[in-house]
């Protein structure tokens, strides 16, 4: 058919979403004289083959003018493998020749990158196969270059359009046209050229949130490590003055050595040192797995069993290593399920094992008592944005926390100080106003050096494993009297939740 066409055009359209999956769209466009030479509406085209192949066929006389006839046929595709298979099934991997479609993540961006080949060297045979030619009962360039159709490489012409989310970075020899959002890129040529034509588009999709946090990050790095350095200056300083002062002493008038007195300490120290304990916390910021919800070792207690259930045989350490890169937002939920080995559909597959968290006994009531009180609810997680999004909303928790700072949305885990600043710039509020509860003590010590209130979660801690932190043993025995024990927090810190009434 599209051989025999007086004036005949194939037509592929190809348009890829944001998560990387998309459609093949192509299209065959017969003038009117090839559409009353080639094809009878009467009885009606056979296009039962593309259905059974999985492709959508849509025949439609309308679209073009003067009697003209296009015929669509589309498939959608998940995955880039899926994308190469399809473009094979076009042509055989003859006039659209080893196209792929390569998705990358890196922090704040993702890139997107369609290549093949247009070749046309093979002339109007190429369009057929042997497979077809036995059908026919002789060679296909035989039949359309005869009567009645008498067709020529003149006559036929290839074109293919391919959409990208995101701003161009390469159009190789394609026209081009992009906006802030989409990405198009064209390629045209005739079977007579006889050319061989590489399309190749590249485009780039950068999320504005990821860029500031990351800017966040780094300015706040820089700043540790300016407070760091001034902090060893001011001690080695100090320890330099004692020094002097213990090898020359205080002398009078006469030169003799006199006794000193302990020296009160400034106002102003005093004043600055109870800035900060006495006002009590107006921000509880909360991790995620462990403390807002149940279970605190999720890879090694839900996520591999989900993983094996779903049948991958990947390590489990291979697992636990790329839900760490998923979570420092390097690959999206999609790309981890495909890498672990587990077959699905990614949304579901999502859903299917988000369904497995539960949230810790009594934190609901917990967090209304804070925001009944005025007391701000933040979380500080260590997750992927994705499945940090799906599960607040699976417990309505939208209207209780807030704000959420997500590893994988900064590029950075906890215990990294970052994360850290991070909460500090989105809540507005000073370290010393915020309250982190943390099952992992490791989290709680960078917390502390950065000035913020930490308390440990845990059920049955003992003090003396703490580290100096406070205890905090469970939501059920909080929530009656979260709002007084947060606000009444003083020098003492001692915020001890237990089974008991709590007491600050």
């Amino acid at each position: 058919m599209v051989a025999a066409a007086c004036n005949a055009t194939f037509a592929v359209d190809i348009e890829v979403e944001d998560g990387g999956a998309g459609i093949v769209r192509t299209e065959l466009i017969l003038d009117q004289a090839a559409t009353e030479a080639v094809l009878d509406f009467e009885q009606g085209i056979p296009l039962t083959d593309l259905a059974e192949a999985g492709w959508n066929p849509i025949v439609d006389r309308t679209q073009t003018a003067e009697g003209g006839t296009r015929i669509t046929a589309e498939k959608a595709f998940g995955t880039p493998s899926e994308f190469a298979e399809i473009m094979q099934e076009l042509s055989g991997n003859e006039i659209l020749r080893d196209f792929v479609l390569i998705r990358s993540q890196s922090f704040g961006q993702v890139d997107y990158e369609v290549d093949g080949v247009i070749d046309t060297t093979g002339g109007l045979a190429a369009f057929g196969d042997p497979a077809l030619e036995d059908a026919l009962g002789q060679p296909l360039l035989s039949i359309i270059t005869g009567p009645p159709y008498n067709a020529s490489p003149e006559d036929v012409a290839i074109n293919v359009t391919v959409r990208l989310p995101g701003e161009v970075v390469d159009g190789g020899t394609g026209e081009i046209s992009s906006s802030e959002l989409e990405t198009f890129g064209t390629w045209d040529i005739v079977v007579a050229d006889a050319d061989q034509q590489t399309a190749r588009l590249v485009s780039t999709r950068r999320s504005i949130s990821a860029q500031v946090l990351r800017g966040v990050a780094v300015v706040a790095g820089a700043l540790a490590a300016l407070i760091a350095f001034a902090q060893l200056l001011r001690i080695i300083s100090g320890r330099s003055r004692s020094r002097q002062r213990r090898k020359r002493g205080p002398t009078d008038a006469r030169g003799r050595p006199v006794v000193e007195t302990p020296a009160e300490t400034p106002e102003e120290e005093v004043e600055e040192a109870s800035v900060e304990t006495s006002s009590g916390y107006k921000v509880v910021a909360l991790d995620g797995m462990g403390v807002l919800y149940r279970e605190g070792d999720d890879v090694r207690r839900l996520l591999i069993p989900f993983a094996r259930e779903r049948g991958s045989l990947v390590p489990d350490e291979e697992i636990a290593a790329r839900t760490r890169l998923l979570s420092l937002g390097r690959m999206t939920p999609a790309d981890f399920w495909t890498s672990i080995g587990v077959a699905g559909d990614p949304n579901e597959l999502d859903t299917a094992y988000l369904a497995n968290h539960q949230l810790m006994p009594g934190v609901v009531k917990y967090l209304r008592s804070l925001r009944d009180n005025g007391i701000r609810a933040a979380c500080i997680t260590n997750d992927a944005p994705a499945w940090a999004t799906k599960l607040r909303g699976n417990h309505s928790l939208e209207n209780l926390v807030d704000p959420w700072v997500v590893s994988g949305s900064v590029g950075v885990r906890k215990p990294d100080r970052p994360l850290y600043e991070v909460l500090r710039r989105v809540t507005g509020e000073q370290p010393g106003c915020i309250l982190v509860i943390d099952d992992n003590l490791d989290n709680l010590d960078t917390a502390r050096d950065m000035g913020f209130g930490t308390a440990w979660f845990t059920s049955e801690g003992e003090r003396s494993d703490a580290r100096g932190h406070d205890l905090f043993r469970s939501f059920e025995a909080a929530a009656d009297a979260a709002a007084e024990v947060v606000a009444a927090a003083t020098a003492t810190g001692d915020v001890v939740l237990e089974d008991r009434p709590a007491q600050s």
